[in-house]
């Protein structure tokens, strides 16, 4: 989904799938409380933005960005499979000849 054409470059937020979600899912650092946001982030179009405004990897962050987990400042690795098995845990969405 392509951001609105009357949004600003600091609007992403606006196109983000994540939006409306509870801080407390956004900023959870268990998966299990994690999973509405990381199930958000598969088709938002916006995970770019997204990783360069929160930038968790140069920061202590804790929550969801750009598709991944983060604690404290580094990602996660997932357990559950419904989420890790569609991102590889670099964020980007896995191919396959299949696909």
């Amino acid at each position: 989904m392509p951001l609105p054409e009357t949004a600003e470059p600091h609007d992403w937020r606006a196109a983000a799938a994540c939006l409306g979600l509870p801080p407390r899912v956004i900023f959870a650092r268990r998966e299990s409380e994690a999973m509405p946001a990381l199930k958000a982030c598969r088709d938002c179009p916006v995970t770019h933005h997204c990783e360069e405004t929160v930038a968790p990897a140069d920061t202590y962050f804790d929550g969801v960005a750009a598709g991944r987990l983060w604690r404290n400042g580094r990602p996660a690795r997932l357990r559950l499979t419904s989420v890790a098995s569609s991102h590889e845990p670099c964020g980007c969405s896995r191919t396959t000849a299949d696909d």
